[in-house]
């Protein structure tokens, strides 16, 4: 099974780590380029690239488009499932040996690419955008969690490809579920900031790499104002922060501290997996109950 999961999916293994390789090189040549640059020229180098790294949290979806998506709607289309559920190997082990070695493939890729971004990163240390952790594409891209993303783009291919049974519907489904997820999950619901409770602070900025989830307005009576200071409803843009000091008012922050990023890591991590684990679920009642 090791051999024929190869053999059927090689050109998938050969064309991503050829992405990676070439990712790193230029991860690399753009990091050695910011050595001994400060300030503004820092900071521009950063931004130069910036645009192009930030699509990172995206590249999953590859995963799920060319490694999950075929993995049973191409056999399935084809017909070439008939032969390989008769074979002397069981339709159980055929299916976990698949999941469990490309599964662990994408996984592995995923994480690469976050030690590749990590290590590039380090080369813009004081780069308020540079964050790992107060940065949430730069969070998506680095760490645990960027390795399970991979993983959990390849299962929403790979239910997708066995429930729909051909391959272009299940490229459709694995772009509109995985895109709805990451809309939904950062856009809508910001789940991120559900993972801990966050720290909350009066003060005119938060701690260095933090991560700011809320802000607010303090009454001079100690009252928390969410929305607009009353006495400052009328005033005008331009106006509006001279008047919340003079009615005594002092913002208050709620945010997560920069040392939570490995928390918020394996959080992450461990909820994608859990999913990643029931949308397999489905796959494998399908194999084991469908008719030959």
């Amino acid at each position: 099974m090791v051999w024929l999961t190869w053999r059927q999916h090689r050109a998938q293994v050969l064309v991503t780590a050829g992405f990676l390789v070439l990712v790193g090189v230029l991860l690399l040549v753009h990091g050695l380029g910011a050595d001994g640059l400060t300030g503004d020229a820092l900071t521009a180098r950063f931004q130069s690239i910036y645009t192009y790294v930030s699509w990172l949290p995206a590249v999953p979806l590859v995963a799920g488009l060319f490694w999950g998506a075929p993995l049973l709607a191409r056999e399935l289309e084809r017909g070439t499932h008939r032969l390989a559920w008769t074979q002397s190997v069981t339709r159980r082990r055929w299916l976990a040996t698949k999941l469990g070695l490309l599964g662990l493939a994408v996984t592995v890729a995923g994480l690469l690419l976050g030690v590749m971004v990590s290590a590039w990163l380090t080369a813009f240390d004081g780069v308020r955008s540079a964050d790992r952790f107060s940065d949430p594409v730069m969070f998506g891209a680095t760490g645990v969690a960027g390795g399970v993303w991979w993983l959990f783009a390849f299962a929403i291919g790979t239910a997708a490809g066995g429930l729909t049974r051909r391959t272009l519907p299940a490229f459709a489904v694995t772009i509109a579920v995985f895109l709805t997820a990451m809309f939904a999950m950062f856009a809508v619901f910001q789940v991120r900031d559900l993972y801990a409770e966050p720290e909350r602070m009066l003060a005119e900025g938060p701690p260095a790499d933090a991560f700011v989830t809320d802000s607010a307005f303090v009454s001079p009576a100690g009252v928390e104002v969410s929305g607009d200071v009353p006495e400052c409803a009328t005033a005008g843009r331009d106006t509006y922060l001279d008047c919340v000091d003079e009615a005594g008012y002092r913002s208050v922050l709620y945010y997560q501290p920069a040392d939570r990023y490995w928390r918020f890591q394996w959080t992450e991590a461990g909820l994608l997996a859990v999913v990643s684990v029931l949308l397999a679920g489905p796959v494998a009642y399908r194999v084991a109950r469908r008719p030959v």
